[in-house]
């Protein structure tokens, strides 16, 4: 989720650089690979600070499989009251859930709203009114539909493993006792809660696909920190905690009064009036508002910064990392986590893309460590050929950053965010710690679980062969539409390097083009596989992806006069247009027997098998009239995707003149060679393109998950469904599309093909 504008400038600033950019002169140098000497490593040390446990160290831990430790992947076990330094010890992450936030696991369920009113963009007029009953006998566990919970692949509920217990649900775990040996009753999240989804053709639970029946909104509305009349009682002794005892726990100046009627208890409506916190019900009424597949909540995501006795408040700088309580509401769809070494890993921010800085290389200078020693540690492996590729390694480091990052905010424990802070932002540790606090987690064997995952696994339906074929065809070949030519680098291209410039970067893609003219797109254009920094022959066949024009856009003129600008259609530096130097038509592209091997013997290695994504990363902003929010159609139709985009920035919209939240970005029109730059303002920031795999589990589509099928996808927007119903019983939902957040508008790539080539295109997409 993009943050408020000061954040998304701290987080532009800090953001690693773009996977597969469109064009190889984009590309950095990869590091030096030069190893230091080995030296003898000590064991890492159990403890990470006074107070802290890593299960993985436990003895039941030493022989789990890699399987066993992704799956079982939720976080330390800490002191419970870090303000009382000492025993007893809980497992922070099932302990937030179950104790402190209070999920309704094993409890009836009764929420009921009548009219609640919701401000959904915060711009001060009312979108909607929520009336929602909702009566559960049992909880949560007793009604898994209802919540969209996926059956626990591997174990039956009640099942122990070595450091907690299942649920008989997928990405729930029940924490073991340290002593016992026994389930606690502490359900925590991992990964997979959000990550494994129902593979819509068989009904198998795999690890990677996304949760798109999950109702997380649904979910977090259990907590009985949406009740006004609840008590708070942290330690959960029956007894009413003080104001001083909720105030320690919090970190809360002594001054602030909770107490607010001097009654001796603390409720809910207290706790959240006297810390300025939105209301209660009009906060659970949002949160009802998400609706199946989608879980990127930014009013109170994960209940951040609102529930007294957060664990992670123990580190001064929690507020600065967790979401907070403030913010338009954005759901955004779940994408599938499958992939393969070679698929880039980015969010749909962009705030971890997967090239420089050399994250391996600041691993290893900050662990004293050889690199092969890291990587040995870290569990990075490369396939045959491919020793030394920065990509391969630089993605599997961010896979684990964000892994770790991910479960340090869910598992309520800084542990995790503490190593991203030392890997990307230089913060002080000593060594042996560097190497502890990653291993606190186990996000060396989620990444091997999901590359190891055979994308063949996950069963596809029966398909016609002859269409797939036809479709493909389709994909790589036929005009799809047009885009605005305006991309987002987060990485700062090769002519820029010591230039000053910081990404994020507002840029075109077609350099010999101005900003706002249409560039004609077919599929792959969007949707191709992405290289990685190993150079091999370009086959006698040629490249996975057939047409250099995909990627590439602007070429060093052939001959010496050209060179020199003394030619029609020269650019910036000497680049002129591949179109211009080759005689290339824009909106065919190259045939299979393109000239460019006639001069190119190499290319960097393409993603093996072919993945289908180019972490494309597109402004919202297309038209350039510095407003997004409630502005699509007008970007629509000045060649921008088109895509609802309502932003979660944490900041109140009806303070800013004009309703929008506008954030500076540098603008570059040269590529290829230094140009000059220059200040911009940009409504809202960007989406990018995802990847494609296993893309028939992952309906609703579009970011918002506005679309419900491909066919629909298919359709222009205005001939979409405008509502559609997901989820069933009680968690039955109705989409509306009309609703800030959730319009279904762009996207409208080939919607002008005729029925027969969208019906082969689909047998295509769901082939993938």
């Amino acid at each position: 989720m993009i943050l408020a504008n000061a954040r998304v400038s701290f987080l532009a600033r800090v953001a690693l650089c773009l996977a597969f950019t469109l064009a190889c002169t984009h590309k950095f140098a990869p590091p030096p690979l030069l190893d230091r000497p080995a030296r003898k490593l000590d064991p890492p040390r159990p403890e990470l600070m006074p107070g802290v446990l890593a299960p993985r160290f436990l003895p039941a831990a030493q022989n789990a499989s890699v399987r066993q430790q992704a799956i079982e992947s939720i976080g330390t076990y800490e002191w419970q009251d870090w303000t009382a330094p000492g025993p007893p010890m809980v497992n922070t992450n099932g302990h937030y859930w179950s104790r402190l936030a209070d999920l309704a696991w094993n409890r009836d369920i009764e929420i009921h709203l009548d009219n609640v009113p919701v401000d959904l963009d915060q711009d001060g007029t009312i979108d909607t009114h929520v009336t929602r009953h909702i009566s559960l006998k049992g909880g949560i566990f007793a009604n898994p539909e209802v919540f969209g919970l996926a059956a626990d692949p591997d174990q039956p509920a009640g099942a122990l493993g070595y450091t907690s217990a299942s649920t008989g649900f997928s990405g729930l775990r029940d924490a073991l006792d340290l002593e016992t040996g026994k389930p606690t009753g502490d359900i925590g999240m991992t990964c997979w809660l959000c990550h494994s989804g129902r593979n819509p053709v068989d009904g198998k639970t795999i690890l990677g696909l996304p949760s798109a029946r999950l109702d997380y909104g649904l979910l977090l509305a259990t907590s009985s920190f949406f009740d006004p009349k609840h008590v708070i009682d942290l330690d959960k002794d029956g007894q009413p905690d003080s104001e001083e005892e909720i105030r320690r726990r919090t970190r809360l100046p002594d001054s602030l009064a909770l107490d607010l009627n001097h009654d001796g208890r603390v409720t809910v409506a207290e706790y959240r009036k006297a810390l300025k916190l939105p209301d209660a019900q009009q906060t659970l009424a949002t949160l009802l508002l998400a609706g199946p597949g989608r879980a990127d909540l930014t009013n109170e995501f994960g209940l951040d910064m609102t529930v007294p006795g957060l664990h992670s408040r123990r580190y001064s700088d929690a507020g600065t990392m967790r979401t907070g309580a403030e913010g338009v509401f954005n759901p955004k769809s779940i994408p599938t986590a499958l992939g393969v070494r070679s698929l880039s890993v980015i969010n749909w921010a962009s705030t971890y893309p997967t090239r420089a800085p050399d994250l391996l290389g600041r691993y290893v200078a900050r662990t004293e460590m050889s690199r092969s020693q890291a990587m040995a540690e870290l569990g990075i492996e490369v396939p045959a050929g491919f020793e030394g590729d920065f990509d391969l390694i630089n993605r599997a480091m961010v896979l684990d950053i964000r892994s770790m990052g991910a479960i340090g905010l869910q598992a309520d424990s800084f542990i995790g965010i503490m190593l991203v802070r030392v890997l990307r932002h230089d913060s002080p540790a000593p060594p042996e710690l560097v190497r502890s606090l990653r291993l606190a987690y186990e996000a060396t064997a989620i990444r091997k679980l999901l590359y190891d995952t055979p994308l063949a696994s996950v069963t596809k339906p029966v398909l016609d062969a002859a269409a797939v074929e036809r479709g493909r065809r389709l994909f790589f070949d036929a005009n799809a539409g047009s885009i605005i030519n305006q991309q987002i680098l987060v990485d700062v291209p090769r002519a820029y390097q010591d230039s000053g410039v910081e990404a994020p970067l507002f840029a075109p893609i077609d350099e010999m083009r101005p900003l706002t003219a249409r560039i004609p797109v077919r599929c792959v254009t969007c949707h191709s596989a992405t290289t990685v920094s190993t150079m091999k022959p370009i086959p006698t066949e040629g490249l996975a992806i057939p047409r250099c024009t995909d990627c590439h856009y602007s070429h060093r003129p052939k001959d010496f006069w050209a060179k020199l600008g003394l030619r029609k259609g020269a650019g910036p530096g000497g680049f002129t247009s591949i179109f211009d130097e080759f005689g290339i038509s824009r909106s065919n592209g190259l045939a299979k027997d393109e000239p460019c091997r006639g001069c190119h013997d190499r290319h960097p290695a393409l993603a093996e098998p072919v993945t289908y994504t180019s972490c494309l990363i597109l402004p919202f902003d297309a038209d350039g009239d510095g407003r997004a929010q409630g502005d699509e159609r007008d970007d629509l139709a000045a060649g921008g995707i088109g895509t609802d985009s309502l932003f979660g920035f944490e900041v109140d919209r009806r303070k800013l003149a004009d309703k929008n939240v506008r954030m500076p970005i540098t603008c570059i029109t040269a590529l290829s060679s230094r140009g000059p730059g220059k200040a911009v303002e940009i409504a809202g920031p960007w989406v990018r393109t995802p990847p494609l795999i296993a893309l028939l589990a992952s309906a609703p589509y579009l970011h918002n998950g506005s679309v419900p099928t491909l066919e629909a996808l298919l359709q222009p927007s205005d001939e979409r469904p405008a509502s559609f119903v997901l989820g069933q019983g009680q968690g039955a939902f109705t989409f509306d599309t009309r609703l800030p957040g959730n319009r279904n508008l762009g996207h409208e790539f080939g919607t002008h093909w005729t029925a027969q080539e969208k019906r082969d295109l689909l047998q295509f997409l769901k082939s993938l």
